[in-house]
Formats: structure tokens, C-alpha cells, sequence
């Protein structure tokens, strides 16, 4: 009897089996691929892959040959030497900023020009890149390191060899680098510097010069003692300012505000200033009659004088705060509205006192505490001043619109009296604090 199920036929076979190889094969192929890399057996080699973009490049670059500023040294354009390197400061895909190094120049002779090979990692061809040079001078942040400029010693020779930058921002040629002329970002300033009338320079005889921009601050220091040159060099940051000068040669100190204008990158400046002392402020420590004001402001004993301090007025009066010296140096004999006017400009000048013309009161108070016309003329001469002459002194004290008071020394005596404001006689500046 025949089953009543029905019979596989060849095809239906050949079917099925087709079906379960197609399984198999399914069934290998997720064990394969739940293994591990480790467990991958590759048969065909294949490139590995450069996850991060690691690129190898050059840039040749040159030196500006026309920017004075980059011709420092006698010998004129800058070159490039063996073991130099350039900075290079780009933008990665992350948007970071990334600075890189080239490598170093190899044993060779170079010119103004030089091929320099980096590495660059995942790098943004659509940001600009900077180049640094030297390398030393840039940040880890890719900012240039001015911190040499802080201290300098005013020679060009140093200038040419630890400060002569140079930088190029540009965009990318492509895919490749770009290619440029580096241009010093600086300034440099010549300074020769001369008295308050010009009729002396002082430069090679200062100790220090400093440079201020308002922001920055740039202290010049030779190298021993005082500068040996005539004209002190300094690199600055570009600017637009009035830019403030001070300089001392170890006894006198000199301070000029120039007028305010551009300094440009790239450019050289020959400046001449003639620089004024400093008022100084007066530091009296308990004042007494007979000692001297010093041109520092302070008030000595005229034998334990410094000698570097150069005595002007004797102290000829003190009562409580108020004090009045009259200057050592003799103006000689003027009519009284010169008299007023060249003590108000009697030099040098101090901030807390003012010079000018003693009234007849305060010369009547300066013999008094001094004990007689004669005591006030010998002590002059005693510290180093002229004599107060047997004459007569002006005082600031009118009469009227046409006379004033003097105050008369002779025949060993002082007194006070009157003549007409264009007559001439002698002018002691007094100095009232």
C-alpha cells in the first residue's frame, strides 16, 4: 500500500540542499563576525590606516631684504645657518591652535632662503598658518615670546643676534604650505640723547634707559658700567603712543615724553631727545637753619654731604612747617619785574616748594633767625656759595605801582628801604616751602 505522504522529488532535493549551504554559510559568517580583530585572519594585505592625517611638508621661505630691520648686522640681509629651525602655527580640523617645529638646517650654506620640513597632524587647510622665526621666540600657545624684549644691553650686535624676529601669516596654497618672505614684526629705535638744552649728549655716559609705551615696559642696561656707544639701540612692539623715556647715569636721572605717533613694524627710527631732570619732591627730615637743600630734594649737613649731590640753597629760616632757603647761586642785579620773574624760573625745581622773590618780611625773618646780616653772609661763603655783598637785595614787597622794597646790608648793619622798580639791584631766588 502507498503512503499517503507525499515523496521528495530530486529537485526538491537539491533545493533543500542548496538551502541549507546558503545557512551554513550565514551561520559562519555572525560567528566571524561577533570575533575580535584579533581573531580576524586577513588574506590580503592592505594599506594601514591614518587615522589622525599625519602629513609631511616643506616651505621655502626668504628674508625681507628691504626692511632695515632686517638688515641689523654689517654685513646687511640676514641669512640662515646650519641647525636653525622655523615655528609653525596652524589650525587642526578640531579648531585647536597647534604649534610644530621643523626640523633642524643640516650641515650646508644657505642665503636668505630655506626649506624647512614639518610634520602636521589633522590640519585645516582653510585657516592661515604662521611661520616664527626663530623657533625659540615662539609660545607654546603659537604666540610670539617678546619676554627678550623686556632686557636688552642697547647694542645693535645683540639686537641682530637674539632679537632679530621675523613672521609670515598667510593662507594655504592648496594643499600645500605656502611659500613667503619673513618680515621683522619690531621696531628698532636709535636713541641719542641730550641734555635739557641740547648742548650736551648724555647717552654714552647713562647707566640705564628704559622705554614705555604706556603697556610696555623696555629696560636698556650696558653690558658693564655705562653705554660706550654715542646712539643706544632698542626693539620695541609696534605702536601708536607717546612714548615715555627715563635714563639715569648713577647721579642724575633725565625723563622726556615724546609726542605721540606711529611706530610701525618693520621700520628703523633715528631719534635725538633732549631730556629734562625729573622735579624732585622735597624730602626735608627735621630741617634746621644753616644746613643745605641738595639738588635731590633733601636737606644735609653741608660737611656729610653726599658727593654726589650738589648743594643750591642754604636753609636760612623754619618756624613749625614753613621754611625758607635762599638759592648759593647770585643772579646779580636786575630791576624788579626781571627779579620776580627769573626767581619764579630759578632752577632746579621742586615739587612741594617754589621758588621765588622773598618778601621784606621773610628777609626781616631770615636775619633775625640767623642773629645778624653779617652771620647770613659769612655762612654762605661758609658752604661754598658767594658772600651775601654789602649791598642791596630785592625783595617781592611793592610800595607802590612804581617802587618796592630791598633790603639793605652795610656798615654792619640791615635795614629795610624803598627805590623805583626799574633800578638794579642784586636777586637771590628764595626757595619757600
Amino acid at each position: 500500500m502507498k503512503s499517503n505522504k507525499p515523496t521528495k522529488t530530486k529537485k526538491a532535493m537539491k533545493t533543500m540542499k542548496k538551502f541549507l549551504s546558503m545557512a551554513a554559510l550565514a551561520l559562519v559568517g555572525a560567528v566571524m563576525t561577533g570575533c575580535s580583530n584579533d581573531d580576524e585572519i586577513i588574506e590580503t594585505p592592505q594599506q594601514p590606516v591614518n587615522s589622525q592625517n599625519v602629513e609631511t611638508l616643506t616651505t621655502t621661505v626668504g628674508f625681507d631684504k628691504v626692511a632695515e630691520t632686517r638688515a641689523l648686522t654689517s654685513g646687511g640681509v640676514k641669512t640662515f645657518a646650519a641647525g636653525d629651525q622655523l615655528a609653525l602655527v596652524y589650525k587642526n580640523k578640531s579648531g585647536q591652535t597647534v604649534k610644530t617645529l621643523s626640523t633642524a638646517l643640516p650641515s650646508g650654506d644657505y642665503g636668505s632662503s630655506a626649506t624647512f620640513t614639518f610634520e602636521l597632524v589633522d590640519a585645516d587647510k582653510t585657516k592661515d598658518v604662521t611661520y616664527i622665526y626663530p623657533a625659540s621666540m615662539a609660545k607654546a600657545d603659537g604666540t610670539v615670546n617678546y619676554d627678550a624684549l623686556n632686557s636688552q644691553n642697547g647694542t645693535l650686535a645683540t639686537l641682530s643676534s637674539t632679537l632679530d624676529l621675523a613672521t609670515y601669516t598667510h593662507a594655504w596654497d592648496g594643499a600645500s604650505l605656502p611659500t613667503g618672505t619673513l618680515v621683522n614684526p619690531l621696531v628698532v629705535c636709535a636713541l641719542t640723547l641730550k641734555n635739557s638744552d641740547g648742548s650736551s649728549t648724555i647717552t654714552s655716559g647713562l647707566t640705564q634707559v628704559t622705554v614705555s609705551d604706556g603697556s610696555n615696559t623696555y629696560t636698556v642696561a650696558p653690558t658693564s658700567g655705562t653705554f660706550g656707544e654715542a646712539i643706544i639701540y632698542v626693539a620695541i612692539r609696534p605702536v601708536t603712543a607717546a612714548l615715555q623715556y627715563t635714563a639715569t647715569d648713577g647721579t642724575k636721572n633725565y625723563t622726556k615724553t615724546a609726542t605721540s605717533r606711529e611706530y610701525a613694524a618693520g621700520n628703523f627710527y633715528n631719534l635725538g631727545l633732549m631730556m629734562v631732570e625729573p622735579v624732585p619732591a622735597l624730602n626735608l627730615t627735621n630741617p634746621a637753619v644753616g644746613q643745605v637743600i641738595g639738588d635731590d630734594g633733601k636737606n644735609y649737613n653741608y660737611a656729610s654731604k653726599p658727593s654726589g649731590v650738589t648743594a643750591v640753597a642754604k636753609i636760612c629760616y623754619v618756624s613749625g612747617s614753613i621754611g625758607l632757603a635762599l638759592a648759593l647761586a647770585d643772579e646779580g642785579e636786575l630791576d624788579w619785574s626781571t627779579a620776580m620773574t627769573t626767581c619764579a624760573a630759578h632752577t632746579p625745581a621742586f615739587t612741594g616748594g617754589t621758588w621765588k622773590l622773598a618778601t621784606q618780611e621773610e628777609w626781616e625773618n631770615m636775619i633775625s633767625t640767623a642773629g645778624s646780616h653779617t652771620d647770613l653772609r659769612d655762612g654762605f661763603s661758609s658752604v661754598g656759595g658767594t658772600n651775601m655783598q654789602l649791598g642791596r637785595y630785592w625783595s617781592s614787597s611793592e610800595v607802590d605801582s612804581e617802587s618796592a622794597w630791598l633790603y639793605y646790608f652795610g656798615n654792619g648793619q640791615g635795614y629795610s628801604i624803598d627805590d623805583y622798580k626799574d633800578s638794579g639791584y642784586f636777586v637771590r631766588a628764595c626757595l619757600a616751602w
